[in-house]
């Protein structure tokens, strides 16, 4: 256990946690975190909060503060209520080493904050998820390179695993709401007639004019699966995963890494960003953004040559295995803070 220590994030609530347990849903950091690392965890989960925008964070962090004055070492597992929490310590200034976790850091919700009002010079580790983060913190926010830890990401490799026992069809699916080009996805697999599954109803209903297609066609089902066992399912049955991205952001990479987690080739829209979780044409394959011929392409090549996705789906597990399970995480999470 880390010594006067305390782990600040949003957390997750009991019957999620009770969902992990049973095996209806992945676990992931939060479940090992809370558990023994922390001399103190401090989860918004766990607190009545007033209703509004950005109300409860200031509320949560003001009280987080407090609950943690005489507590030297400080994890910021997310960026809300963690720039909050800075913010409070600009003014007040206790002793503490506080390390955080930035997720989006192409985020200017993120970067106004960290970057232009310089909350960023507070953090003694700043952790991110990957390596075209750490360049950008280093040249846009301004975080020395000695102050940055690269963890990756994380995926239950335990939940989602192969199942060979379900019959794979000619299908592809994706999923996901956030930065999502279902329109490129689409327009790829229209002259396939392929059948298309969309774990993301709401992606739909809040997308723009411009990413948008009305109405679906026939071949194409969007929806909430409903459940992480349900989407387990989705993945399984499917031949081919497909991530198709708007922006040039880490996003996706959960849902990319879950499906090679069951051993399925995943074709991702390349940005830098994302560019070191997938091995191209070897674990899965990249795509440029907006290119339906050659989505398309590549989803017609893994169909017509199953022994050859079956390999790649195999490597993809392999490669998942040995750089994103949560204990790597995790224990790189540890090791940053101190333990």
């Amino acid at each position: 256990m880390i010594p006067s220590s305390a782990f600040i994030t949003v957390g997750e609530s009991q019957k999620n946690l009770a969902n992990v347990i049973a095996r209806r849903s992945p676990g992931a950091e939060y479940a090992v975190l809370s558990r023994g690392h922390f001399s103190r965890v401090l989860a918004m989960v766990d607190e009545p909060l007033a209703a509004g925008a950005d109300l409860p964070y200031w509320s949560f962090a003001l009280r987080a503060y407090r609950a943690t004055w005489n507590i030297e070492n400080i994890y910021l597992g997310e960026e809300f209520p963690g720039i909050q929490y800075l913010t409070v310590h600009a003014a007040l200034r206790r002793r503490k080493r506080i390390s955080m976790l930035i997720h989006n850091v192409a985020s200017l919700r993120r970067r106004l904050p960290l970057a232009t009002f310089r909350l960023a010079r507070l953090l003694d580790r700043v952790l991110c998820l990957s390596n075209e983060s750490r360049r950008e913190l280093m040249s846009r926010y301004g975080v020395p390179s000695e102050r940055i830890t690269v963890i990756g990401s994380r995926v239950d490799t335990d939940f989602f695993t192969p199942e060979p026992e379900t019959p794979i069809l000619r299908q592809v699916c994706s999923a996901g709401a956030v930065n999502r080009d279902y329109k490129t996805l689409i327009e790829a697999v229209r002259p396939l007639e392929l059948e298309t599954k969309i774990a993301a109803d709401t992606a739909w209903r809040h997308s723009t004019s411009e990413t948008r297609v009305e109405p679906l066609p026939p071949f194409v089902e969007m929806r909430s699966w409903g459940s992480y066992t349900n989407l387990r399912s989705l993945y399984a049955q499917s031949s081919v995963v497909v991530v198709p991205l708007q922006r040039p952001m880490l996003s996706g990479v959960t849902v990319a890494l879950e499906a090679m987690a069951m051993a399925k080739p995943v074709i991702l829209t390349r940005n830098a960003y994302v560019d070191e979780f997938l091995r191209d044409g070897d674990t899965g394959y990249f795509v440029e953004q907006g290119d339906v011929a050659g989505l398309r392409s590549k989803i017609q090549y893994l169909l017509e040559h199953p022994a050859e996705a079956a390999q790649m789906g195999q490597r993809a597990r392999e490669w998942v295995l040995a750089r994103y399970t949560v204990k790597s995480y995790v224990d790189k999470i540890l090791s940053a803070c101190g333990e």
